[in-house]
């Protein structure tokens, strides 16, 4: 009947060829049957229908709405082949009575509606039957009936999607146009989009995490022991303007003090012991030059704001930073109870010397490191004295001129008991000589009372910034203030918030010591490593078939694969900083005293690592609750902490294809920044090398160019960009990253999958969705700003995007013709 009359309009073709053929109108999101599905030959004919067509009239009207019914008719097989498993015909077999009463019931119930009466509303009562009804009301109907039919089809091929999953997802958007849209579009229509007033943006999967962390660590601080749980109790007590006092005033008298080059280094000495820094930061960390032991890293200082408010100065939107930035310098000198006119110099200093700094910082910077002794530091920066402050700090033998009859030596004759200085290339240090040696922004010399006042307010302004939030409301509220208007926050954190932040943040490895012993199901490490070697088989195999590389190149790329290691969950044993405030902190006492005691802790171990021999997976500054995964190229190692993987990401619950297109990608994604715009630089070692060939570094970059130009595009689309776009350069590294996750993840998924077939495909579209379901996220206007100027990760949208347009097998999974968005004729691909 109806059935038989709708497929006539497909002219007889089959499957794949009624899906692609764009002159009928068919490529529409709602081409959702697996790759398998065909439509159905009427009985006893191979590969054609019956057609039964009337009139020459009937013939024309069916000729003016083919668009319309064939998008319709290839909704209506698809539903009639995922309900049926693919049974003969276009009746309902497969679906059985109880349907209409289970879980799913509006669905099916709506299926039968358009199987029956709908159908005949639509074709019965128009044209094609006793003609009652207009042209315009019957072409009303063929497309209500379309659109009714492209949403159960929707509905039908996330039926089989976990709950939580498809309570996200807006199946009446088409996948082949934005898949973001489709697979966030619910979510971000309803809950993602009523961001907390103290939140800029709401990320779906990272803040369920980050919440079941919270809630868990919630009770575990109150109620437990360790150094944690003792930082955590005393930042609840809140601080009082006694305590407030008690804490700052000495180190402000200590800025009192500062009047010459001699009291300056002294005073920066011992702000430096309390782990704050002043002008420029040092560190200790693994020697750039030799793997095997740690070195003095000395760097520039970050300006308190964005360099472009800094540098621009004039333009409204930075004066009216500036104007927020002044307004909260003079609240903090009011407070620790300087006049009006003290506090307002003081803003007029800090904002004059975090001019230079910005200047310095804008685009002066290599970013290499330089191998320096200590006369080179005291050449470049004269007006300080280098041998007082490494002596004060207790760093006495770090950059001393090497002893040419030293035996003890490494490769590069640097002796073992003398620690390696190490600088960043840039212009950074000529601008502290400038700044101690009383040079203006300008480069006029300023006079001695100035120069060491505009010193001096900035110098306070630094350590009140510093201690602001672990002091009384009064300052927490000033913070909050500003950062209400940098960022369009409008209400305080809780808390219990505030002070988790600070603790993890603090206290990360005792923290996490605490949360994993109590919470964590010890069996997800070697299940994640399982899933980190399955993806890296896939990733070793792949690079086997990269024809732009040459053969060494290829052997070499699975050599440093075969090299990388994998730390998962936490490590086995744990470190020593887990344990190292133990006994220390006093959870009745000032928070801000425990918060100095961590600090100088911290100082008194960095002492002792310089001298010592790193161990290559050591987890430097992250830590196991951190819900995060990293790469570090410079030991060719990758981290995925416990923190990740919990639902929303891995579950032992969850099938391979929900494991793998949530965490599997991303641990994919660490794994290709071995081989990313600046990964590929560095061999299996983490040494900076030429181990490729020329040629292949040329194919490299020409495969990458493409990456950058194609993300260089996205946003410009969007009127909330204002015009601003993807920056595809500066997010080269990351978007490499997406890519090569995504495909290293998917095949070692589909290695998982014993079958093949309609159900192999349902787990595919699972696999996809998954993976976009990381990146639903919604920004306030400033917040996406932000990150087009400062992340080097594109937003959401254009990371779920930028994938999987360039990915086959998603075009594969969700019957995206050529030439549809998410299908563009043109793809890139590198690995």
């Amino acid at each position: 009947g109806q059935d038989s009359s709708l497929c006539c309009l497909l002219q007889g073709r089959k499957g794949e060829d009624v899906r692609r053929d764009r002159s009928l109108g068919v490529a529409i999101g709602a081409g959702m049957a697996s790759e398998e599905v065909s439509l159905l030959p009427g009985a006893g004919q191979e590969g054609r229908y019956r057609c039964r067509l009337g009139s020459r009239r009937r013939v024309l009207l069916l000729t003016g709405v083919a668009v319309l019914l064939a998008a319709a008719c290839v909704v209506l097989v698809t539903i009639a082949a995922v309900a049926g498993g693919g049974g003969g015909g276009l009746e309902l077999e497969g679906i059985e009575p109880e349907h209409y009463e289970g879980g799913h019931k509006l669905l099916y119930r709506k299926i039968r509606d358009l199987y029956h009466w709908k159908l005949d509303w639509a074709l019965g009562a128009g044209p094609l039957g006793a003609s009652t009804a207009s042209f315009d009301e019957y072409m009303n109907r063929l497309k209500v009936f379309a659109e009714d039919a492209g949403r159960v089809a929707g509905h039908m091929q996330v039926e089989e999607f976990p709950d939580d999953m498809r309570r996200w997802i807006n199946p009446a958007a088409d996948p082949c146009d934005n898949f973001f849209t489709f697979a966030c579009g619910h979510w971000s229509e309803t809950e993602g989009k009523e961001i907390a007033d103290d939140a800029s943006s709401n990320a779906l999967q990272w803040d369920i995490m980050d919440k079941q962390i919270e809630d868990a660590m919630k009770v575990l601080l109150l109620e437990g022991e360790g150094p944690a749980a003792d930082l955590y109790r005393s930042c609840m007590k809140e601080a009082t303007p006694a305590d407030s006092a008690k804490v700052i005033e000495p180190w402000l008298d200590l800025v009192d003090t500062v009047v010459d080059n001699v009291t300056f280094a002294s005073a920066v000495a011992a702000i430096n012991n309390a782990d704050m820094n002043m002008l420029f930061n040092w560190y200790v960390d693994v020697d750039s030059w030799n793997q095997t032991r740690y070195a003095f890293f000395f760097r520039p200082v970050s300006s308190t704001i964005s360099e472009a408010v800094l540098t621009d100065g004039q333009s409204k939107w930075a004066k009216k930073h500036l104007g927020y930035f002044h307004d909260f310098i003079v609240a903090l000198a009011t407070l620790s109870g300087y006049d009006d006119d003290t506090a307002a110099e003081d803003a007029r200093n800090v904002i004059s010397v975090e001019t230079q700094l910005a200047f310095n910082q804008n685009g002066t910077e290599s970013g290499y490191d330089q191998w320096v002794d200590r006369d080179y530091l005291q050449i470049e920066i004269p007006s300080f004295d280098w041998d007082v402050w490494f002596d004060a700090i207790g760093f006495g033998t770090v950059g001393l001129e090497p002893d040419p009859n030293a035996t003890d030596v490494d490769d590069y004759g640097q002796p073992f008991d003398t620690p390696r200085l190490i600088m960043s290339q840039g212009d950074y240090p000529s601008t502290i000589e400038d700044i101690i040696s009383c040079k203006g922004v300008g480069g006029e010399q300023l006079d001695n009372e100035t120069c060491w006042g505009r010193i001096r307010s900035y110098m306070r302004f630094k350590l009140l910034h510093y201690y602001a939030t672990y002091m009384d409301s009064d300052y927490v509220d000033a913070v909050h203030d500003w950062t209400s208007k940098r960022f369009d926050i409008k209400t305080d954190k809780k808390r219990w918030l505030k002070c988790y932040d600070d603790t993890t943040q603090l206290l990360g490895w005792a923290a996490s010591y605490l949360w994993i012993e109590n919470t964590f199901p010890k069996e997800r490490k070697q299940a994640t490593r399982d899933m980190l070697d399955a993806i890296r088989d896939e990733f070793r195999d792949s690079l086997a078939r990269t024809r732009w590389m040459d053969a060494g190149s290829r052997m070499a790329g699975q050599e440093k694969l075969d090299a990388m290691f994998f730390e998962v969950a936490y490590p086995d044993p744990w470190p020593e900083s887990v344990f190292r405030n133990e006994g220390q902190l006093n959870s009745d006492g000032p928070y801000a005293t425990n918060v100095d005691i961590v600090g100088a802790n911290a100082v008194a171990r960095a002492r002792v690592r310089i001298n010592e021999s790193p161990q290559r997976s050591r987890w430097g500054e992250s830590y196991p609750i951190v819900v995060n995964a990293f790469y570090s190229p410079s030991v060719n190692g990758l981290w995925v902490p416990a923190g990740i993987i919990q639902k929303p990401f891995y579950s032992e619950n969850y099938t391979a294809a929900r494991n793998y297109g949530a965490l599997g990608t991303i641990c994919g994604h660490e794994m290709t920044h071995g081989f990313d715009d600046t990964g590929h630089l560095r061999d299996k070692t983490g040494k900076e090398a030429d181990w490729w060939d020329p040629k292949t570094f040329e194919e490299f970059d020409a495969r990458a160019n493409c990456l950058s130009d194609e993300y260089s595009r996205f946003g410009k689309e969007d009127a909330r960009f204002d015009g601003k776009h993807v920056d595809g350069d500066y997010t080269l590294g990351e978007n490499i990253a997406d890519e090569g996750g995504m495909k290293f993840a998917y095949s070692a998924f589909r290695r998982t999958l014993p079958h093949q077939g309609r159900l192999s495909m349902a787990e595919d579209r699972l696999f996809f969705t998954a993976f976009a379901q990381n990146w639903c996220e919604v920004n306030r206007k400033k917040a996406i700003f932000d990150s087009l100027e400062n992340d080097e990760h594109s937003p959401g949208k254009y990371r779920v995007l930028g994938v999987l347009t360039n990915f086959p097998p998603f075009a594969k999974a969700f019957n995206c013709p050529i030439g549809t968005k998410m299908n563009p004729p043109k793809q890139c691909e590198l690995w």
